[in-house]
């Protein structure tokens, strides 16, 4: 029939492939599309930057693009801080309406201001909207201790967390200093806010917080730190003694565990210290021995007890006037 087509001579009925010239042709002009393509994005691209960065900065400081001090909120201040963090920030780094959120400095100008207040421990999240608003999720540092100094209006009691910094002390009442470990033996003061350059102060405050649990049940009151530096082996480090409201003196060693071979863990050396008060009795009392050394078994030196001369009795002789003592 005539509709149906007559079959090739080769008895074949595929459509013939392109030849091996036409195949890179092909190939040549997806690829040269596929540049013009990329070429005018790109170029559109550079384009919409080109203009924006005309018109931007009449753009991002609008009103509506700017952050104000009432849309700034931050993770709720901790019961030991009286200051009003937040405001104190915002008056010194000026970010009430400094700062638009279409900034691209946004996130980091608002990090800076906050993390250079001496409150401030980190700045762990950002997050900002629009209308403009951000929130700053903050960990703040805690007193762990104070550092007793001597000046001209007495003894001042400086707080610091336990990394050793100095936090302002006009934020932190009397009452709570006061029943803060006090770390005595320590000269000089860096800036609020910075850590003491004294390594003992460190040492003490890291001390302080591995002792916070027992501080009070223990009666703790002082940590003394060493003058000088020991030297074993190839290690230099400070030694600490803890002094109990009843005076007894408990000599702590080392304030981290270094390995040393005179010296237990830290949660040993704890463990001693507890057992001792178990089974002796309080040492807040005066009654308590001198020294309670804790680093490698334990030692206890007792208090030297003053023996009190007993009131002796006169006998006198009338015929010589002499006087005798009567010992009872």
């Amino acid at each position: 029939m005539a509709r149906f087509k007559k079959k090739r001579r080769n008895g074949s009925d595929k459509v013939p492939s392109k030849s091996p010239q036409t195949q890179p042709r092909s190939k040549l002009r997806r690829r040269i599309r596929v540049v013009v393509v990329l070429a005018v994005v790109v170029f559109l691209g550079w384009g919409l930057q080109l203009a924006w960065q005309q018109v931007a900065p009449s753009v991002i400081h609008r009103d509506r693009y700017l952050l104000t001090a009432n849309h700034i909120t931050t993770t709720a201040l901790p019961e030991w801080i009286t200051a009003d963090v937040r405001a104190e920030v915002v008056h010194n780094s000026a970010l009430d309406r400094r700062l638009s959120v279409l900034d691209d400095a946004f996130v980091n100008v608002v990090r800076d201001a906050f993390v250079l207040h001496p409150w401030v421990e980190s700045v762990d999240r950002i997050t900002k909207s629009y209308p403009p608003q951000v929130h700053v999720d903050l960990t703040f540092r805690r007193p762990a201790a104070v550092v007793e100094l001597g000046g001209p209006r007495g003894v001042e009691l400086i707080p610091v967390d336990r990394l050793g910094v100095q936090l302002p002390a006009a934020d932190v009442p009397e009452i709570r200093k006061r029943y803060l470990p006090r770390i005595g033996g320590i000269i000089g003061r860096p800036p609020v806010g910075q850590p003491w350059t004294d390594p003992r102060v460190a040492g003490a405050a890291e001390l302080a917080e591995g002792l916070s649990d027992v501080w009070e049940s223990l009666h703790l009151v002082d940590i003394l730190p060493s003058a000088r530096q020991e030297i074993q082996d190839d290690q230099r480090y400070f030694v600490f003694d803890l002094i109990t409201s009843g005076g007894t003196r408990i000599v702590w060693g080392a304030a981290q565990d270094k390995g040393l071979p005179g010296e237990d863990t830290f949660e040993t050396k704890l463990k001693r210290l507890q057992k001792y008060a178990e089974e002796h009795g309080s040492l807040d009392s005066v009654r308590g021995p001198a020294v309670v050394d804790v680093r490698k078994e334990l030692a206890i030196t007792p208090r030297t007890v003053k023996k009190t001369l007993t009131p002796r009795t006169v006998k006198k002789n009338p015929a010589t006037d002499e006087e005798t003592p009567v010992v009872k």
